[in-house]
């Protein structure tokens, strides 16, 4: 086999244990390895079952930035290769005979367009052209007209406008006008549903307005374009909600509600969407209940009975488990994005989806008469996007685990087999020592199990006493589990047991597990953090006297209130942290208005805030303290990790800011290259300071 580049996909088959190298050879996980690794998303089975097209996503060091391309797959297993030659390519759709592929590519600078690919051979051609962009196509049932989304605005953007010296005031009148990770939202020029030609053409565009369309497909007979969107007036005062709305594909003028048609009229959230081969629709959402929790679970929901309906028939209620949910890490693809597996099994008479269940994101096929669930992949991998045959028998899955990063794997929905088709890092896990994880569940305070994992040092001795670091995840309401962490590998290289949980408030346990924190967090979570340490220190292989903390977002709130109640930790790093409350309900980005996580605004009655954020107890707190924060986070703002640091600051107490300017709270997960790198040597130096000893001159230490 030719070598091959740093940019070039790496062979076919499931990663395996090396058997050319030995094991001095092999190199322990660090940093720096991040850029060498790969990931697959939005992977696209081809009508007829045989192909799969999807993304490949990869680190060009020198741009310090995330390439893209869309690559193809024989579903034998047979091979696979590169079919586009851009470097920010992604969304591949298959048109329904198989014959082309529409996709969306960006070229230097642009926004996205949308291209069409020839299967047989030939270039692809550009079908659109407009300002701000084209994305998410989605063909016909006849091949001859493709939707997608844009936010091209014809009565703005016709004419050409100088570009201003300096960026211009903005004019704010809602409580909700940024989001994090994206932009400061442009009222004027919102995604908006199109359709065009396939051959080329004119597009036209189909709906307008202040309200934004999801990405759109089509109804099986052609006759309408289906979407979600939350419709309004002012969202910030309820819960998260979307409705399912049809448009005619033929209007010859966009509509901002008018010849809409309402197939859904309920409180609560149409996520993904399917239709049956008789019509009937599915969804992955929920009912809005009363009063309002801090989480609902998301079920499988039948669209049963005339539109819109108002009441949907809950398939997986019985079930308890979180249907769609997919497991925390920092692999999931940066770039690229993916569907949640959704589709109709070729009877019609079933579903099959992914559901999040004791920390694993598992395929389940869900009858659509009773309910019924059958899960059809273990508990020791997590299924992230997927995408199936028209019949539903064959679907293209991104496939992995807590030891493996994602794979590209067939799934065939007869016999109940996953075939690992494509690993982009097999080489690169091939040359590296590899760590054991280990599960295992603890009895918290009050009886109730919480599940951990622990990841062990390459060659892990158990007479050894290990230095320990205690990861926490955010949300609050999401899960750890079988899911490739590079972070705690390259911590576990380094010498260290790497303990991770899920305490109360996770998903994947069901809904009373989930919720029971509300008003209460952080609060008896510690409690289970704590007892899942003890766990770990009761086998003998820890020194009690090395113990660090991190987590981020939920995880580092949680990692503030740990170290304001219990001096038992040598080391804290606290990652894009909520310290205050109070702060936090006037400046994130999304509002708390209603009472999902507090009763009343903090203006009404501080002292649920004050009691709930670690900057009250501040003064408690004697763990040497790492604060690390992107300067553009509007999730959790960056005032919430300078409140720490300046009080910590203020009482003498041993405390350093890493601050990442250009980013925001996804870091960790798609931040660029060099930052993620950057936020992993800052984490590793500071516990190998104040764990190993080592030194620390840039942190005064």
């Amino acid at each position: 086999m030719a070598s091959r580049s740093p940019s070039s996909p790496s062979s076919t088959a499931e990663a395996a244990e090396p058997t050319s190298a030995t094991a001095g050879e092999l190199r322990p996980v660090c940093a720096e390895d991040l850029l060498d690794l790969q990931w697959i998303a939005d992977p696209r089975v081809s009508p007829d079952g045989r192909r799969a097209a999807y993304v490949r996503v990869w680190v060009d060091r020198e741009a310090d930035a995330y390439r893209t391309r869309i690559a193809i797959a024989d579903m034998d297993g047979a091979g696979h290769r590169d079919l586009t030659s851009g470097v920010r390519d992604g969304q591949p759709r298959w048109s329904p005979d198989g014959r082309f592929l529409a996709f969306a590519r960006a070229e230097g600078e642009d926004p996205p367009q949308i291209w069409v690919l020839p299967m047989a051979g030939g270039e692809a051609q550009r079908l659109t052209d407009l300002k701000g962009g084209a994305s998410d196509p989605a063909w016909s049932p006849d091949g001859r007209r493709i939707a997608f989304r844009s936010g091209f605005n014809p009565a703005l953007d016709r004419e050409a406008k100088p570009k201003p010296k300096n960026e211009p005031c903005r004019v704010v009148t809602r409580p909700v006008f940024r989001w994090d990770n994206d932009t400061f939202t442009d009222f004027d020029h919102r995604k908006h549903v199109w359709v065009i030609d396939a051959a080329g053409g004119t597009p036209r565009a189909l709906t307008t307005g202040a309200f934004e369309e999801g990405p759109p497909t089509w109804s099986r007979n052609g006759d309408r374009v289906l979407f979600a969107s939350d419709r309004r007036a002012e969202p910030w005062f309820g819960g998260e909600h979307t409705d399912l709305y049809a448009v005619s594909p033929d209007r010859e003028a966009p509509t901002d509600g008018e010849g809409l048609e309402a197939l859904t009229d309920f409180a609560g959230l149409v996520g993904a969407f399917a239709e049956g081969p008789d019509g009937r629709f599915v969804a992955i959402g929920f009912v809005q209940p009363t009063p309002a929790r801090s989480h609902d679970r998301h079920d499988l929901l039948a669209l049963d009975g005339p539109l819109p309906v108002r009441r949907p028939r809950d398939l997986t209620d019985a079930f308890d488990a979180d249907i769609g949910e997919s497991v925390s890490s920092d692999q999931h693809p940066p770039r690229g994005g993916g569907d949640t597996p959704l589709g109709f099994g070729a009877d019609g008479k079933h579903v099959i989806t992914v559901l999040g269940r004791h920390g694993a994101a598992r395929l389940a096929r869900v009858t659509l008469e009773d309910g019924a669930v059958e899960l059809l992949s273990d508990g020791d991998h997590e299924v992230l996007h997927g995408t199936s045959t028209p019949d539903g028998r064959r679907w293209a899955i991104t496939y992995g685990s807590a030891t493996q990063p994602l794979v590209l794997a067939a799934f065939d929905a007869e016999r109940g087999t996953i075939t690992p088709l494509v690993d982009p890092n097999r080489d690169w896990c091939a040359a590296r020592r590899r760590s054991e994880v280990e599960e295992f569940w603890v009895d918290s305070f009050d009886g109730r199990r919480i599940q951990s994992w622990l990841v062990k040092p390459p060659g892990f001795d158990a007479s050894r006493r290990y230095p320990l670091i205690l990861e926490i995840h955010g949300g609050p309401h999401a899960a750890y589990g079988q899911s490739y962490y590079h972070e705690f590998h390259m911590l576990a290289a380094a010498g260290y047991l790497v303990l991770f949980t899920n305490p109360r408030g996770s998903t994947t346990y069901g809904q009373r597990f989930t919720n029971i924190i509300q008003y209460h967090y952080p609060g008896d979570d510690y409690l289970d953090l704590m007892a899942t340490v003890d766990a770990v220190i009761a086998r003998g292989c820890v020194d009690e006297k090395r113990l660090g903390v991190t987590g981020g977002s939920g995880g580092g709130l949680l990692t503030n209130w740990v170290i304001a109640k219990t001096r038992r930790f040598a080391a804290a790093v606290t990652q894009r942290c909520v310290s205050d409350w109070i702060a936090m309900w006037y400046s994130c980005d999304f509002t708390l208005f209603n009472e999902s996580w507090f009763r009343k605004p903090p203006y009404e009655d501080p002292s649920e805030y004050l009691e709930r954020s670690p900057a009250t107890f501040v003064k408690d707190v004697e763990t040497p303290l790492m604060v690390v924060h992107s300067e553009n986070d509007w999730r959790t703002p960056i005032g919430q990790g300078e409140t720490m640091f300046r009080a910590l600051k203020n009482l003498r107490r041993k405390a350093v800011m890493v601050r990442f300017p250009g980013e925001g709270h996804e870091l960790s997960r798609s931040g660029a290259p060099s930052r993620r790198v950057q936020r992993l040597e800052h984490i590793q130096k500071w516990f190998d300071h104040h764990l190993l000893g080592k030194p620390a001159p840039e942190y005064g230490a």
